[in-house]
This record gives structure tokens, sequence and C-alpha cells, in this order.
């Protein structure tokens, strides 16, 4: 009986929202160009990092800089050790470099129209209706802008409206004859019915 009890606690706290595999991909074209640059950068850093180790070893073994006349071949081997530490860790600290760079361009072209939508937000929710989101060249999520661009011309619209009926209500109290208040009724109803942007 308490595991029944105990099972059904369990099923009734999972989590509404799971993420699922379908779900990782939420903008593909951002994550598609971020995964294969990526990949890019770390193809050309092992080619290289492989050509760095073939080279040395091959200088080692045909003399290339080193002597085999009076050395230890130990000697030999810690100096090509020493050679391919060396040679590796540059290739990587400038694939770093690159891949840090490349990041910072990269998520500033995703950062950049996030921070615009919450400025726009924000200015919504303090009863402002700001200018239209322009997202510079290259920037993610377009798409969003675009809409978010519509709802702003509609608020706008919707606050256009809302002040011609204010007017026509101030000029009905205003107003005590018949036919003028049965005019702007008439004109409030078709401010009200006007449900389109222009």
């Amino acid at each position: 009986m308490n595991e029944q009890a105990s099972t059904a606690a369990k099923s009734k706290t999972v989590l509404p929202y799971r993420r699922r595999f379908r779900n990782i991909l939420i903008h593909k074209p951002m994550q598609r160009e971020f995964t294969l640059v990526m990949i890019a950068l770390l193809m050309v850093s092992s080619l290289a990092i492989g050509f760095v180790i073939h080279n040395t070893i091959r200088e080692a073994a045909f003399g290339g800089g080193f002597q085999f006349g009076r050395i230890n071949p130990y000697e030999i081997l810690s100096d090509v050790s020493y050679q391919l530490i060396l040679r590796v860790t540059c290739i990587l600290f400038v694939t770093l470099i690159v891949l840090g760079a490349f990041g910072i361009f990269f998520l500033h072209r995703v950062a950049g129209p996030v921070y615009r939508f919450r400025q726009v937000l924000i200015r919504i929710n303090d009863s402002q209706i700001p200018h239209p989101i322009k997202l510079r060249e290259g920037d993610f999520f377009t798409e969003v802008a675009i809409e978010i661009n519509r709802l702003l011309e509609k608020l706008q619209f919707d606050k256009e409206k809302l002040q011609l009926v204010r007017e026509k209500a101030e000029k009905m109290i205003t107003d005590r004859s018949p036919e003028s208040m049965a005019r702007s009724a008439e004109e409030l109803k078709a401010i009200i019915d006007k449900g389109q942007c222009r």
C-alpha cells in the first residue's frame, strides 16, 4: 500500500516540461553555424597537431637539427618530446584564441538581439511604446524582431484608438443635445469596430 502511494506521489512530481531530443534544436541556423565552425576549427587544430608531431619526429630521425654523434638517444627523445610539447601547446593556444574570438563574435550576434528584445519589453511594461527593433546584418532572431515590431504597431494603433474613444466620450459628456450624442455614439461605434492596424 505504501509503495503504491510513493509511486503515485513520484508520478505527480514529474515536471510538466521535459527536455526532448527534438526540442534540442530550437534555432537551427544559429546552432548549425556554431557547431560547424567549432568542428571545423577543431579539425584544423587536430590536423596541425598531427603535422607538427610528424615533422618533429621526422626531423629527429633524419637529423634536421638533431645530431647522433656523441649524444645519448635519451637526450634526443627528451629534446623531441620538448619540441612536441612546445609546438602542440602553441597550436592549442592559437586554437583557443581563435575559438574565444569566434565565441565572442558569435554570441554578440545572439546576445545583441536578446538585449534589444528585453529593452523593448521593459518599456512596454512601463506603459511606453518604443521604436521598432532594428537588428544588425547577420544578427539572429530577425523573425522574432519582425513579430515584436508587428506587436508594437498594434499597440500603437490601439493606443491611438483609445485616445479617439476618450475624446469622443468627453465630447458626449459636454454636448448634451440628442443629435450630437447620437452622432458621437455612432462615431464611437465606428472607432471601436475598427479592429485592424492602418
